[in-house]
């Protein structure tokens, strides 16, 4: 009865992946649970003709004649005659030869019913495995829609929630026994909660603990210090107790993904440890005392800026990891800064390389209150610094994007959105339109397939226009096309050439990379084979070769977690190996699944390449992908160091 008023969507629910052509897959059904053609029809109930049964059973919705139709997806019955049970044979639930669902879903089993059916991939009357798509006749228009899309969504909601109404009492109980559960759980069994300790960038850290009370998982601010065996956190640390009701959740987002088993695959990702993701350091406590903690919920993470000194020449602000830096600077664009090429310090306060210096006659009130507002920290200054700088250009910036394949790239769009960074998206349409330089000084070419052989190519002979209309009254919102086929051609080549002529900057990311290599301008880079590594999207260790370069400004140390979305690998010429920035650290992975890890050894992930052509220009290459659906906050800076330092290489 669930599935009555969304057959449809059932029918896809029923199905399972396998093989279609399997010999006797579409033999005729007997008695018990599923009717003549029905996927899940009823069997019946009792002795007699059913409702809706092929042979006895009362069955509900069973078989062709079933509530459900053809497809039936309804409930199931027991088996009335001898020998009746769960999975029995000839007659119990799911009777002989079929199996559960009596229909072309499943193949016989030796004995019979549920236990031993090879599933097809086949539910319902569904002539084919339900994930290959109902194939387009010839001639005719593909006019499957986002729409659709959306009605598969909202049935399985309002089937959800059907659901829930029919049995809430169910519902709530099993809620309250998970919750019960997960909270004995915390008590009794280790790790006893994690500690997120006072750090010298606190932003990232706030922002992981948003994540997560966005989840229902319950944070505490330590009232004062906390001694957990043999470790000591500040008051101001973060406390997440595995004693509650999400406390399961928080584990698994928390701890290190290991895998026993190297032949284990996964779907997606393999290793999402928040604390690498973020670049934040996050304590697993093994003692239970830490339940017992003081502390005060936390309803929203919020960072407040620190500024130290009375000055009045003027302020810096640390660059500490933040990755609100381009945030503030952003903000404030309107206003002259410098980045200090080295580090220095006021008072108490280390100022990093990286950190901005900002002097008088500058509106520093507010520069006060963006510090504030960013959760930065700043120093007001009596003396001007004296250490290597320069300027902080505010750099107009467009994210350059295909038609097609821009997953990937619109979470780079919607971390700009974030953090406040205007840009211009554009098309191959304005790239052909030439003089980029007028309009833009950095392109980003984030994660998507873009090479020689896709730029050139040409328009397909039936044009594929995505252009606002009264039919389609929400396309063309952020740009329209007469035809989305065939690439920008050697007019757009010859654009980018002059961009870079022009003293532009191309930063190109993960399978982007190809576009710049493929055309040269990354002088004696060039694509490699990657050979020997399995990774389902593990975190890994890199290294930091340049260490004073601006795209790693604000990281501490010489190491940073990456998340390994088994990019492109590239060889470096020697001419160009001072220009390598950082490079894999190989071995086994931080969190998640990794086999052959010691072949990532020293492979460059980071490499900055100026003059890159005819003597002018730059291009940055990333094989990382440094904005990753809003999790590696940990890389973020990458891109917003590479944005704001578009035109500097820093210290020499």
């Amino acid at each position: 009865s669930v599935a009555y008023n969304h057959n449809g969507m059932m029918r896809m629910y029923e199905t399972q992946s396998g093989n279609d052509n399997i010999p006797g897959a579409n033999a005729a059904p007997a008695a018990g649970r599923g009717g003549a053609a029905g996927g899940g029809g009823g069997g019946g109930r009792g002795a007699g003709a059913g409702r809706g049964g092929a042979a006895a059973g009362e069955g509900r919705a069973g078989g062709e004649a079933g509530r459900a139709g053809a497809a039936g997806a309804g409930a199931g019955g027991e088996g009335a005659a001898a020998n009746a049970g769960r999975g029995g044979a000839p007659q119990g639930r799911g009777g002989a030869p079929q199996g559960r669902g009596g229909a072309p879903g499943l193949i016989p089993s030796p004995g019979g019913g549920r236990g031993g059916a090879i599933p097809t991939g086949r539910g319902g009357n569904q002539p084919r495995e339900w994930y290959r798509g109902i194939p387009v006749p010839p001639g005719m228009p593909a006019n499957f829609t986002r729409r659709n899309n959306t009605n598969y969504m909202q049935t399985a909601v309002l089937s959800a929630l059907q659901l829930t109404s029919m049995f809430p009492n169910l519902v709530l109980e099993n809620f309250y026994t998970k919750t019960r559960n997960s909270i004995e759980s915390g008590k009794n069994e280790a790790p006893y909660g994690f500690v997120i300790p006072m750090q010298r960038d606190m932003t990232k850290a706030a922002e992981l603990v948003n994540v997560l009370r966005a989840q229902g998982i319950e944070v505490g601010e330590a009232t004062g210090e906390i001694k957990a065996g043999d470790a000591t956190f500040p008051a101001g640390s973060y406390v997440i107790k595995r004693d509650q009701p999400y406390g399961r959740l928080a584990k698994n987002l928390l701890e290190r993904q290991a895998f026993p088993d190297p032949a284990l695959t996964t779907y997606d990702d393999s290793g999402w440890t928040m604390g690498y993701a973020f670049n934040v350091d996050v304590k697993e406590i093994a003692d239970p005392s830490i339940l017992k903690a003081s502390t005060t919920p936390v309803t929203k993470a919020v960072v407040k800026g620190k500024i130290t000194g009375s000055g009045t020449a003027g302020l810096a602000v640390a660059h500490l990891g933040s990755n609100n830096m381009i945030a503030f600077r952003y903000t404030l664009r309107a206003m002259p800064m410098k980045v200090a090429e080295k580090s220095f310090k006021v008072g108490d306060v280390d100022f990093p390389a990286g950190s901005f210096i900002i002097t008088a006659p500058a509106d520093l009130a507010a520069a006060r209150a963006a510090v504030d507002q960013f959760g930065l920290t700043a120093a007001a200054l009596s003396t001007i610094p004296t250490v290597a700088t320069h300027d902080g250009d505010v750099p107009r910036v467009a994210i350059y994007s295909q038609w097609t394949g821009t997953q990937e790239l619109g979470w780079y769009r919607f971390t700009f959105d974030k953090f406040g960074i205007p840009f211009q998206l554009i098309y191959k349409e304005r790239v052909a339109q030439g003089d980029l330089k007028k309009d833009f000084d950095v392109i980003l070419m984030a994660y998507q397939n873009i090479n020689r052989q896709s730029v050139l190519a040409n328009p397909s002979a039936t044009p594929q226009p995505y252009l606002k209309s009264d039919k389609y009254k929400f396309l063309g919102m952020y740009g329209e096309t007469t035809d989305m086929s065939g690439g920008f051609g050697q007019k757009g080549v010859d654009a980018f050439e002059a961009f870079l002529d022009a003293g532009g900057t191309l930063i190109a990311a993960h399978n982007a990379i190809r576009f710049p290599i493929d055309f040269g301008w990354a002088h004696t880079v060039d694509m490699d084979q990657m050979q020997g590594v399995t990774a389902q999207r593990p975190l890994v260790s890199a290294t930091i070769t340049k260490t004073d370069h601006p795209v790693f400004y604000g990281y501490a140390g010489t190491t940073v977690p990456i998340k390994y979305t088994g990019g492109p690998a590239i060889r470096v010429g020697m001419s160009d190996q001072g220009n390598i920035l950082g490079k894999y650290a190989g071995g086994e992975a931080l969190s998640g699944l990794l086999i052959g890890g010691d072949n990532l050894t020293d492979r460059p992930f980071a490499v900055d390449i100026p003059n890159a052509h005819n003597g002018k220009g730059r291009v940055l290459l990333f094989t990382n992908n440094p904005i990753y659906r809003w999790q590696n906050h940990g890389e973020f800076n990458m891109i917003f160091n590479s944005i704001i330092n578009w035109n500097d290489q820093g210290a020499k």
